[in-house]
């Protein structure tokens, strides 16, 4: 019995008489004679392929290669200097094809090679991270587990195995302000208070930042809470309110200190708002309110009695020069002559009697003379 077989250039054939390989064919037209003959077909775009090992030592040796991968290995197949397909560990097969594949073995503690779009799309994605620390960041590689080193800003591409895993952590060294509010607090005088400052910090050991604290966040917050109520309970609600520089200086040297053990930076931590309740804050401006009356009226007094005094040294300098007397005299009728648009003086010379003044002002403008006065009498 005769069996006609068409190869494709893509394929490769075993024939099998009663279910036995008998031998493999290649690319093209082959005549079969007998009974009980089969075949099987394999494709070779996949390259990579799998067959049972009776079926594969029917296949001449140089149509295909074997290659072993530990499991600290990967390869991949190149095909005209572009890559095809990814292999994990194990054994693999792949076809000898008229465009000759190349493989590249890689071990997964080498530096893994820079991830272009087609590696990308043949290599699993469980199998490597990748990540991208920017400027502002630092990364932190651990591998299985433990810190390797402290990644500069750039991109990153690492093998991760489930035999020994990776993980990238990114840690932001940017300053943070942050605003702690609504504090209730007592001072050393029993008045309670309501207190809002301001921290600013950033990390400036990423390694330590992480791995000492849980949240740096929360850590600068709680010690800005503990000094703050520290500082308040040892100080009078007037020492606090006058000394706002003295809480700010406190504050930064205690918790700067504490922070730089878990690897942050605190720049300053300043008092934001002090919020008095509201019958203190009604006595507070009363008090104030007083104390500016009272200094005011030191001062009124202070004036009065300087004028006083600088009163008694005229009056006792005109006393002494009469002469200052009649030009202070006449610098009042100076004033006064603004205001009434005219003032007439009399002077009286030495020696003048009556007679002499009714010369010189018009009849009856002093008033009647002595003569007219004994006139009536008469």
């Amino acid at each position: 019995m005769m069996k006609i077989l068409f190869v494709d250039l893509d394929e490769r054939v075993v024939v099998l008489r009663r279910g036995l390989p008998v031998r493999a064919l290649g690319p093209g037209r082959h005549i079969l004679w007998g009974f009980g003959i089969t075949e099987r077909r394999w494709s070779t775009a996949p390259l990579v392929f799998e067959m049972q090992p009776a079926l594969r030592a029917a296949l001449p040796p140089d149509s295909f290669h074997e290659i072993t991968l530990t499991p600290s290995e990967r390869a991949i197949l190149w095909r005209d200097g572009r890559p095809k397909v990814f292999l994990g560990p194990g054994v693999h097969r792949y076809w000898e094809v008229d465009d000759p594949l190349h493989a590249q073995v890689m071990s997964v503690h080498d530096e893994m090679p820079e991830l272009s779009a087609e590696l990308a799309s043949i290599i699993p994605r469980d199998q490597y991270v990748e990540v991208t620390v920017q400027e502002h960041q630092r990364g932190l590689l651990h591998v299985k587990g433990k810190l390797a080193r402290t990644l500069a800003p750039g991109r990153y591409t690492f093998w991760s195995t489930r035999e020994s895993p990776v993980a990238v952590q990114s840690v932001d060294m940017r300053v943070v302000q942050a605003t702690i509010a609504g504090q209730e607090l007592m001072t050393k005088d029993k008045v309670t208070l309501r207190l809002t400052l301001t921290v600013e910090y950033a990390v400036e050991d990423p390694a330590v930042a992480t791995h000492a604290v849980e949240n740096v966040r929360d850590a600068i917050y709680l010690l800005v809470q503990l000094a703050s109520r520290e500082f308040v309970a040892g100080v009078t609600l007037d020492d606090l309110l006058a000394g706002r520089d003295a809480m700010t200086k406190y504050l930064e040297d205690d918790v700067a200190g504490k922070a730089r053990r878990f690897g942050v930076r605190v720049e300053r931590v300043g008092v934001k708002d002090v919020v008095l309740p509201g019958e203190m804050k009604t006595l507070l401006n009363k008090v104030i309110e007083a104390e500016k009356e009272a200094a005011a009226n030191v001062i009124l007094r202070r004036e009065e009695t300087a004028a006083t005094r600088s009163l008694a040294n005229t009056a006792k300098l005109m006393a002494e020069q009469p002469l200052l007397l009649r030009l202070k005299e006449l610098d009042s009728l100076k004033e006064m002559a603004a205001k009434i648009h005219e003032i007439k003086l009399v002077a009286f010379a030495p020696g003048m009697n009556a007679s002499g003044m009714n010369a010189l002002v018009p009849s009856g403008f002093l008033g009647p003379g002595p003569e007219a006065s004994s006139k009536g009498e008469a």
